[in-house]
């Protein structure tokens, strides 16, 4: 099971770490495994990078792109994609500031569908070390 954090990077650190996405990831991960005396600057430092997502139109559009197809479905603020075709089993959750996606495998269907929303989100997963720019996903289709 891969665990993937979804984040929208503000458009003056796209241009400034798209060409070296391993730093942005980086000082992500250092974030996410901040000490908690540290939490504030790590709150200040991600507040400055981060763009917060709109929960709202993230979730109607997934819903509306998705809701007639037999492999979607959602449930409270989940949404799940059960592809017995290409084995995928997939559930997205919208925060305001980030997403988190749970997969059964390396590849999920969302990767392409919130490129075509925005193309500034930064995945990473963080127990795998792996991280990549959805704009960058055609190179793995």
């Amino acid at each position: 099971m891969r665990i993937y954090y979804v984040f929208k990077i503000k458009e003056e650190y796209v241009e400034l770490y798209k060409d070296t996405p391993n730093t942005l990831y980086n000082i992500l991960n250092q974030m996410y495994y901040m000490r908690k005396n540290e939490i504030g600057f790590g709150f200040n430092l991600f507040n400055q990078m981060i763009d917060k997502i709109d929960k709202f139109d993230v979730d109607k559009y997934l819903y509306v792109l998705l809701h007639t197809k037999m492999k979607y479905s959602k449930k409270g603020d989940e949404h799940i994609l059960n592809n017995l075709y290409k084995d995928e089993v997939s559930i997205l959750k919208v925060k305001n500031t980030h997403m988190i996606i749970n997969a059964n495998r390396s590849y999920t269907e969302f990767f392409v569908l919130l490129n075509q929303y925005d193309p500034h989100f930064f995945v990473c997963d963080f127990n795998n070390h792996d991280y990549f720019f959805l704009s960058n996903i055609k190179l793995l289709v």
